[in-house]
């Protein structure tokens, strides 16, 4: 394969860029920086929160937007000032907190400024682990129309795999992230929209891309790209559509792709 022709660098954070620790250690900060000093657009693009997401574009000093909340909230890398936030219709944000009463699950509903879970346990603890910032127990009978960036159901593999189906004919646009997350935002917030309007402000075509990720959510825009790379801890639908399976996302996977591929061409 020919990776002299990357002029973009796309990665995925938790179970791919960060380690089991959920951080991005020393060695792969350093790899982003490698690739951006040799000219490539990088970009982080998550579903964590955008304080989560923007101190790691700034710890690696990135210059590219950061695509936090799934693509639905867009970051200046810089200042992590908000460049543009795509909200979930308010129907579909009732579907998901619905269907999480109806199956006796956590939900989890993302707003600007906050992670509101709808219970104490399992998913909120993860929530707090992964984003590094409490998650605040709300009502789901008081979320507010136009202010929900993400909306997810949360719980072990056990209590998500006999749901999947429900869900999903419910709302076709949900995605599996981690195997504990089933995860919804807007049709125009999503890590693909959100990317290619990115690819397209800066002139860069999809298929001089290499990409790298873990989840169900990372599949509509690995896809798209020419060089997607999947971890080996990743779903098995995202290795489906990869042209790589690099290594396991705690062995700092994406710097030693980078580093054996990409980065010796620069």
């Amino acid at each position: 394969m020919d990776f002299s022709r990357v002029r973009a660098v796309v990665t995925d954070v938790d179970g791919t860029l960060a380690g089991a620790d959920n951080q991005v250690s020393p060695r792969t900060l350093d790899a982003l920086r490698q690739a951006q000093r040799a000219g490539m657009l990088v970009v982080i693009v998550t579903g964590r929160t955008p304080q989560s997401a923007w101190a790691i574009a700034r710890d690696a000093g990135l210059v590219a937007p950061v695509l936090s909340c799934n693509g639905s909230l867009v970051l200046d890398a810089k200042t992590g000032d908000v460049l543009r936030a795509d909200y979930l219709p308010h129907e579909e944000v009732l579907e998901v907190l619905d269907l999480a009463a109806k199956h006796d699950v956590m939900s989890t509903w993302w707003t600007r400024e906050e992670v509101f879970v709808s219970r104490e346990g399992f998913g909120k603890d993860l929530l707090e682990e992964l984003n590094g910032e409490p998650a605040v127990i709300g009502d789901p009978a008081q979320v507010r129309p136009g202010t929900v960036l993400k909306a997810m159901l949360c719980g072990t593999a056990e209590e998500l795999d006999p749901i999947e189906d429900d869900v999903r004919a419910r709302l076709p646009r949900v995605t599996r992230s981690m195997g504990e997350f089933l995860e919804l935002s807007s049709a125009e917030g999503n890590k693909w929209a959100a990317l290619k309007r990115l690819l397209d402000e800066y002139g860069i075509a999809p298929e001089d891309c290499v990409g790298f990720g873990d989840g169900g959510n990372d599949v509509p825009w690995l896809r798209e790209i020419g060089f997607p790379v999947a971890v080996a801890n990743a779903r098995q639908e995202v290795k489906d559509v990869a042209i790589a399976v690099t290594g396991h996302h705690d062995d700092e996977a994406v710097a030693d792709f980078l580093e054996r591929n990409v980065l010796v061409h620069v």
